[in-house]
């Protein structure tokens, strides 16, 4: 059931909304982040519409110039979203893919950190 909800969780980090994030280093993986936001998904767990949308994002996203790693980790969680696209539980898809799941959230929250924030200024 966590590992269900992790991936669902990098699923949401792909349809965060596009002001929130600006490309200033990798602009191809910010736009592709940025412009394609899953309209028309009601992003309530991890069914085959969620995970169809999730497998081809991810996808594009592999595809943008990201560092070695963090491509064969997307090709890899687009793998699993294709099993649940196809019908698969997506607990049973998941189950023992826990820790990866973990480590491609974090790896990708941080590629986004690094490569499509930019600050926001002080009120104060």
């Amino acid at each position: 059931m966590v590992a269900a909800a992790v991936v669902a969780t990098t699923l949401t980090l792909f349809a965060a909304p596009a002001g929130a994030r600006v490309g200033t280093q990798n602009t191809q993986f910010c736009q592709t982040l940025a412009s394609d936001q899953g309209a028309g998904i009601d992003f309530e767990g991890l069914g085959p519409v969620e995970a169809k949308y999730g497998a081809g994002l991810t996808r594009k996203l592999a595809k943008t110039g990201v560092p070695a790693k963090l491509k064969r980790d997307l090709e890899k969680l687009a793998k699993l979203y294709d099993k649940i696209a196809a019908g698969a539980a997506a607990n049973a898809v998941v189950a023992g893919k826990q820790k990866f799941a973990t480590m491609v959230l974090v790896e990708l929250t941080s590629y986004v950190k690094e490569n499509c924030t930019t600050s926001v200024p002080s009120t104060t």
